[in-house]
């Protein structure tokens, strides 16, 4: 049933509520500060993950997770608009042409039907900031996370960009996928990849000038 589900590009472009979806439980708050929920299998692993980081001292929050489509349209246009400032700017000001625009959001986010936060496999742990993971407490975290989050699934998604990873989104130390189901997902996203299904977003135009597959999709650490 699962497998099925995974294949079925309703569910991986985002077009549905975790709320309501009989694979999806809630996050409990001790381990995140909103209403926010996960594909089962990659929130057990998590409690266990965190568990095991606690006992070392470290804790671990989730401060996003699953995200439909609609949710990640609204983050997506709100910076688009600039009604959410990107680096200290609004976008509709320093980014007057629309495919630069589009490109100096995809440096972090990704259009609407296109986040891997749309599966319930991948979460933000304890901040969407370097500069936390530059701090003491951020650098423990990050650390720990290099060394054991292996062992329970996880895998940081994008690392620094390199000759390995030249293209694709900015590294994010917070970002975390549990591989063994969204190995299966990106895999199932890429057979059916098709440029019309990047629609019903503003600067969606854009974005299909890029080469969306090969730069973004394509593009992450290859612990996959």
């Amino acid at each position: 049933m699962k497998t099925l589900m995974w294949t079925n590009k309703t569910y991986f472009l985002g077009h549905f509520d975790p709320k309501m979806h009989p694979d999806f439980v809630q996050i409990d708050s001790m381990y995140c500060y909103r209403e926010l929920y996960m594909l089962q299998e990659a929130y057990q692993a998590f409690v266990e993950m965190a568990k095991a980081a606690l006992a070392d001292s470290v804790h671990l929050k989730i401060i996003s997770a699953t995200r439909n489509f609609d949710y990640q349209k609204s983050l997506w246009e709100n910076k688009w608009t600039g009604k959410t400032l990107v680096e200290q700017k609004k976008l509709t000001i320093s980014h007057k042409n629309f495919f630069h625009r589009a490109l100096k959001i995809m440096e972090y986010t990704a259009p609407p039907g296109f986040t891997r936060h749309h599966w319930g496999t991948d979460i933000d742990i304890n901040a969407v900031e370097d500069e936390y993971f530059q701090s003491e407490e951020g650098n423990i975290v990050f650390d720990w996370l290099q060394k054991n989050a292996g062992r329970f699934g996880f895998c940081q998604t994008y690392t620094a960009q390199d000759h390995l990873r030249p293209k694709g989104y900015k590294e994010e130390k917070w970002h975390w996928s549990y591989a063994k189901i969204a190995d299966q997902i990106w895999r199932e996203q890429i057979a059916q990849f098709e440029l019309r299904d990047i629609n019903n977003f503003k600067g969606a135009e854009s974005v299909k000038k890029t080469n969306f597959l090969h730069d973004f999709i394509l593009s992450i650490n290859t612990c996959h």
